[in-house]
This record gives C-alpha cells, sequence and structure tokens, in this order.
C-alpha cells in the first residue's frame, strides 16, 4: 500500500459524497486506500461498496482528533494523507502528494484552496456571504492575509489538517492530535505546534488548487456556533500551553460582552430587518462581527467559574 487518505465526517451527507467521489476519481489506478471514519452517533455515510479499496468505520470516541487518530491507527501504508470532508481534490493531487511525501519527510507541503466558483456566486447575493468574501474567509489567501506570497511555494508560519500529507512514522513522534480538544478548532494549532518542535517544515503550494465546498455551512447562526465551539478549544489550546492562544478580555469588555450575550437575539432581529442591498452591507457586517465577538466569548469563557 503506497498511500492511506484518511477522512472523518460527521453528517455533512451530500458533501461529503461528492468530497469522496472527487478523491476515487484522483486515485483511479493508484496502490491506495481510503479510510473514512464516521463521527456521527446518529447517522452513517454512503460508500460505495463496489471500491474495495474504500472502508468506512464509526469513531469509538467523539470528535475530530481522535477520529484522525483512529484513522492513522488503521493505516496500512507508511505514507498518509489526512483530508477534510469538504474538499473537493483535482484528478492529479495524489500523485503530487506522493511525490512530495516521497521527497523529504520533514517538509509539509499545503495545497490553494478557495470556494467553488458556483458557491462563490451564490454567496455574492446574500448578505451573510458577501461577509464572508469580504472577511476573507472563503479562500486560504484570505485567511492567511498578510502571510501570503507571490511566489509559488512559500513557507507558513503554521499548518493546518484540511489536505495534510505526512509520513505515519513523523506522526506517531508527534503524537498524534490531542483528543481532549472536544471539537475541531484548535487541536489543528496544537498539533502544528508540536509538529514544528519535531523539525517539521510547512508550505503551501499555490500550484494545485482545491476547492472547499462548504455549500451546507453559509447560514449565520450555524456558523456562528460552529465559532463559539472554536472558542471552546482555543481556550483548551492555551491551558495547555500555547500562550498566543490567549484572548485577553479586560474586566469592561467582559462585562459588555456578557450583557450582549443575553440580548444577542436582538441582533438577529436587526440583522432581519436589513435590506439585502450592497449599500447596507456596511451595517451588516458591524452587527456580524459584533456577534462573532459574542460567541467567541461565550464559547472561550464557557467553563469558567466567573464570567
Amino acid at each position: 500500500m503506497q498511500l492511506s487518505i484518511i477522512i472523518p465526517t460527521k453528517d455533512r451527507g451530500k458533501i461529503f459524497d461528492q468530497a469522496l467521489q472527487s478523491v476515487l476519481a484522483a486515485i483511479d489506478g493508484l496502490d491506495t486506500e481510503v479510510i473514512v471514519i464516521n463521527d456521527s452517533k446518529s447517522s452513517r455515510p454512503a460508500v460505495p461498496l463496489k471500491f474495495r479499496n474504500v472502508k468506512l468505520f464509526d469513531n469509538p470516541k467523539s470528535g475530530v482528533a481522535s477520529a484522525r487518530n483512529f484513522g492513522a491507527s488503521l493505516s496500512q501504508a507508511e505514507l498518509m494523507l489526512f483530508m477534510d470532508d469538504d474538499f473537493l481534490i483535482p484528478a492529479d493531487s495524489i500523485t503530487r502528494v506522493i511525490k512530495i511525501l516521497e521527497r523529504d519527510s520533514k517538509k509539509i507541503h499545503l495545497f490553494n484552496w478557495i470556494y467553488p466558483p458556483t458557491l462563490q456566486q451564490r454567496l455574492t447575493g446574500l448578505q451573510f456571504g458577501r461577509y464572508l468574501i469580504q472577511h476573507g474567509f472563503t479562500s486560504v489567501q484570505g485567511w492567511l492575509g498578510d502571510e501570503w506570497r507571490d511566489e509559488e511555494v512559500f513557507e507558513l508560519k503554521d499548518g493546518a489538517s484540511y489536505f495534510l500529507p505526512i509520513h505515519k512514522s513523523v506522526f506517531a513522534a508527534i503524537g498524534g492530535y490531542n483528543e481532549d480538544f472536544p471539537h475541531a478548532g484548535a487541536e489543528d494549532y496544537d498539533f502544528v505546534q508540536r509538529a514544528k518542535e519535531n523539525g517539521i517544515r510547512f508550505y503551501l503550494d499555490k500550484s494545485c488548487v482545491l476547492y472547499h465546498n462548504e455549500e451546507d455551512r453559509i447560514d449565520l447562526k450555524n456558523w456562528l456556533q460552529r465559532k463559539k465551539r472554536n472558542g471552546e478549544t482555543i481556550k483548551l489550546a492555551f491551558q495547555l500551553g500555547h500562550q498566543t492562544m490567549l484572548i485577553n478580555y479586560s474586566p469592561n469588555k467582559r462585562f459588555i460582552l456578557k450583557m450582549l450575550s443575553h440580548i444577542k437575539f436582538l441582533f438577529f432581529v436587526f440583522l432581519n430587518l436589513i435590506p439585502n442591498i450592497s449599500f447596507f452591507d456596511r451595517v451588516y457586517f458591524r452587527f456580524t462581527n459584533t456577534l462573532l465577538a459574542i460567541y467567541i466569548y461565550e464559547g472561550y469563557t464557557k467553563n469558567d467559574k466567573v464570567k
């Protein structure tokens, strides 16, 4: 077995189906296995039985960190690729991954990603969609901000696990993902920091573009709930010793966010009253940013004795 592709998934329906179909097209003729780890306790994804190299397992624990670790434990190959369940990949992406892994086990190359063009077009007609575009949530370039470079391949300060190729022996030396993280979010940051401590360097390769198909995650309330859960993981990362993950709320800001938390339903009322016209986007964006701050605060302080 040359490569093991590990895909944790949880209740993504057709989004996962589309991702899996793109993977199957990319591994055609290659000595590759696909390990799907179902992290849902209420449903199971559909996996085509005709593909013997695709295996579905239920996560005995819970959370994306444990799902990735479980998938790695089942891997039959030294070369592994962790992939999120909402990415559509080009046909040559897997052969590129194998070549990169065979060159140097200490250099991890991540690929460029953007939202699919059809989704980008759809977002332009939605107020929240325009918010996502304006704030850089629809591309890796937006996420990187000032770290983005003109070079085709450039080194990153940090990495991520959306499409992460790694040697199994290197993964074991790092210690895998920390399963104390209950949700997706800062478990990536924790893993990357420990990887860097083991001499791993991360790069972005812009020559290969993936499509991040978050079509089912462009609803404001659901998006904010995920940001709240992310706040929980950021707090845990700080408690594990990652000082850069500290969100230092001043007493005044903590008081204001606590008060706003109690009346956040009014923000949704106001947002629903704002006409879906680009002229009003600035107002919509400000309300949305305030809600984002509230939800992150709620997640970050969830387990505090005094909030």
